[in-house]
């Protein structure tokens, strides 16, 4: 891209605003599973079909719409795909009828994958090293805390008024971040040298340089065990924390606070680079969940705050592997390798029901034991590669 105008203060918030927002659809509908199962006479189960037809386009659009942005623009893909968005939001929210429910979810699934790689390229090649840090940093904390922030909202605005009413104020925020990159200076398209599928064949390019190979894998496992580790949570203690007054949403409000570790990855990582940032990250999350295996069943109070720890190394990890691919990648394919670690990301956090689903049958430590063997492999991988010139 060769323009580098940065965005305005107000822009840059109202796009980690959206992050959040966009975010939250996949995470929106999951506390109200079960009123959906009873509206629509359904099983539960079959109800989650909102969650996985949102997932499955959501993932498969992030590698669609990151080379897209490379050719046509990041701005413009951001644009319309907020457009878009917002009016079948808009829409979803009158539906009522689960056929059109789910045809509906993955149309907004598909819209909003137009966003996060696609915003996290474009605030990393804009602005002085410093400004681009932080404003990635921002963007992570959003994408992060919106797994807890989204069910949160869920529960009070959705389960209390309903899914549509839920919707709309999200369908505002689309249509208002899409209106305001409107009227920001057009940014250079990439030029056309070659087909659009050719630009696709660029994935073997980039799985060929062994710096993003080692952001990819860590990537792939670090989401993978966040959601292992909470929904092994809930099924091995969740009845011995109720009985303490702990509900799940308490467990993982608890770890709101590590959720802002993305912004003093900010502080630190134009002195020290990305690379030991990501080292320094990935420890903390394997040591966390390592304290989780050792309190197990026995120290609950113990696994929380060792949960919290496991927490913020995950929050200091995902800043660090974006701007690992964004100073990694060259600027021609740099669209790409963001959607392709986006794409890494979300199937790691697909992989987490059915990596904690093996690990049901074995006791608390165990299923945290392995959690932890598995993110600790992930670190070494990270550990053992040649440390880059330009971290």
């Amino acid at each position: 891209m060769s323009s580098t105008h940065f965005p305005s203060f107000p822009l840059r918030a109202l796009l980690v605003l959206c992050a959040l927002a966009v975010v939250s659809l996949l995470y929106l509908p999951l506390p109200i599973l079960p009123q959906l199962a009873q509206a629509h006479g359904m099983g539960t189960a079959t109800a989650a079909g909102v969650i996985s037809a949102f997932g499955f386009a959501y993932a498969t659009g992030f590698l669609i719409f990151g080379p897209l942005s490379d050719r046509l623009g990041r701005r413009t893909v951001m644009m319309w795909g907020l457009t878009t968005l917002s009016l079948v939001t808009v829409w979803l929210s009158t539906v009522e009828a689960m056929p059109l429910l789910l045809a509906g979810r993955a149309v907004q699934g598909l819209a909003a994958a137009t966003f996060p790689p696609v915003a996290i390229a474009y605030l990393a090649e804009r602005g002085t090293p410093r400004q681009r840090v932080w404003s990635v940093a921002w963007l992570s904390t959003a994408f992060l805390s919106a797994g807890l922030l989204g069910q949160i909202y869920g529960t009070e605005v959705a389960g209390r008024w309903g899914l549509g009413s839920a919707l709309q104020p999200l369908a505002a925020v689309f249509a208002l971040t899409a209106w305001c990159l409107w009227t920001t200076p057009i940014d250079a398209a990439g030029a056309p040298t070659s087909s659009l599928l050719a630009g696709y064949r660029q994935i073997g390019r980039i799985l060929a340089c062994p710096q993003l190979r080692r952001v990819y894998g860590p990537a792939l496992l670090l989401l993978m065990c966040f959601v292992a580790f909470y929904m092994g949570l809930d099924t091995h203690l969740g009845s011995t924390l109720l009985a303490q007054g702990i509900t799940p949403l308490i467990a993982r409000e608890l770890a709101l606070p590590a959720f802002l570790a993305p912004l003093a990855v900010a502080l630190v990582m134009p002195r020290y680079g990305a690379e030991r940032v990501v080292k320094v990250g990935l420890v903390i999350a394997t040591c966390g969940l390592a304290l989780c295996a050792w309190a197990g069943d026995v120290q609950l109070y113990g696994l929380l705050v060792a949960s919290v720890v496991f927490v913020a190394g995950v929050g200091i990890s995902v800043p660090g592997l974006i701007a690992r691919v964004a100073t990694t990648a060259d600027a021609s394919v740099r669209g790409l390798a963001v959607a392709f670690y986006t794409f890494v990301l979300f199937v790691g956090a697909s992989l987490g029901p059915w990596l904690a689903q093996q690990t049901v049958q074995q006791s608390t430590r165990q299923a945290f034991l392995v959690l932890a063997v598995l993110l600790g492999a992930a670190t070494l991988y990270v550990m053992t590669g040649r440390r880059a010139i330009t971290a």
